[in-house]
């Protein structure tokens, strides 16, 4: 079995309400919709969905970049030569790696799927079929915010993540707010987007240490690991790393200078399922638990997302596995099975999901 060929093409698909966080407010997203189809017969399908502010990757790039570059680099190859591949486009371009992790995602489904297995079985197998979820609430007027803290509450959330990052008086009122509204039984998390400096973060985070955060997720700019590491030996808040790692060698990075005690793994981010798996080992060598973060994708890098989270032992923290809510219509023809802020995984051929329908893009 071969890669004949690659198709990629651009869905926007608007959510529901408007996402605010520090980097950006976010109304619609570009979803890259990648095919990669056999020489007999499999087609595998992926999805990226990039956020330019976050990653520095567009859907019309991204798009060129799979077109122009990815797919010639794999076409041809064995796609049960997973590190073969993920060399081959490492050595077609440097970064990119949204765009590598759609054909990623695209192979991982087509070798599930020949094989007649779900792709957490290629992964390493299954250590829970169920990954509990946290609720992401964007930056908003108080009342806003409560309201849907409450409402997701209600629908069985039991873990809520508060956008942060733009005004650290106002952060700290809303965590208060949230907190005295949801109770002492809900988890609840912050996450600034690299919006505050050391000297901001430390006694803004001090501040709300009383309100028993799970953890705060990047509070200083991606770059400035000292910084991280300044905080969190200075707070009593556990540090989480989301920008600061979209590489293994980020990673390392992050380990060597005991800048955060909590991965992000968003699988796009990190170029797909595969090199995602090696952060998780880098990051349990560490003894650094993981977390599956989200960038808004629909079902189909959703799904891709929630079969990683299945396999990693090391995932230890609820995952924010909730983009394909956020639309009002998906990608794929299958609903996801998520209810009662818990997500159970499909147990059918690939990814468990198909597209459903042919999509108009550019």
């Amino acid at each position: 079995m071969k890669i004949a060929r690659i198709e990629a093409i651009i869905v926007r698909m608007p959510l529901r309400k408007a996402f605010n966080i520090n980097l950006a407010s976010v109304t619609y997203k570009d979803h890259v919709v990648v095919r990669v189809f056999t020489d007999d017969g499999f087609v595998g399908i992926g999805e990226a969905a990039p956020l330019p502010q976050f990653s520095g990757e567009a859907g019309d790039a991204m798009v060129s970049i799979i077109k122009e570059n990815l797919a010639p680099a794999v076409v041809g190859l064995d796609p049960f030569d997973i590190e073969k591949i993920v060399s081959a486009m490492d050595g077609a371009i440097a970064g990119h790696n949204l765009a590598k992790s759609a054909i990623d995602f695209a192979v991982y489904d087509l070798m599930g799927k020949s094989i007649g297995k779900p792709v957490a079985k290629l992964l390493g197998g299954c250590v829970r079929e169920t990954v509990p979820l946290c609720w992401a609430v964007g930056i908003g007027k108080p009342d806003d915010v409560i309201a849907e803290a409450l409402d997701k509450v209600k629908e069985g959330y039991r873990c809520l993540k508060l956008k942060i990052g733009l005004n650290p008086k106002e952060d700290i009122e809303r965590v208060r707010l949230v907190r005295e509204a949801v109770g002492d039984e809900i988890k609840l998390r912050v996450d600034a987007n690299q919006g505050y400096r050391p000297d901001t973060a430390i006694p803004t985070l001090r501040k709300m240490e009383r309100y028993e955060l799970q953890y705060a997720e990047q509070p200083v700019p991606k770059w400035d690991l000292d910084g991280m590491a300044r905080v969190a030996a200075s707070v009593g808040v556990p540090i989480m790393a989301d920008e600061s790692v979209f590489n293994l060698n980020d990673a390392v990075e992050i380990v060597r200078r005991r800048a955060a005690s909590v991965i992000n793994i968003k699988v796009g981010k990190l170029g797909g399922l595969y090199k995602s798996k090696k952060v998780a080992a880098i990051a349990e060598a560490a003894d650094i638990a993981c977390m599956v973060g989200s960038m808004l994708e629909a079902g189909i890098g959703t799904v891709a997302a929630a079969h990683f989270a299945a396999s990693t032992q090391n995932v230890g923290y609820e995952c924010e596995l909730i983009g394909s809510l956020m639309y009002d219509r998906d990608i794929i023809a299958d609903e996801l099975d998520i209810e009662g802020g818990v997500f159970r995984i499909p147990q059918s051929a690939g990814l468990g999901v198909g597209v459903a329908h042919e999509p108009l893009g550019s």
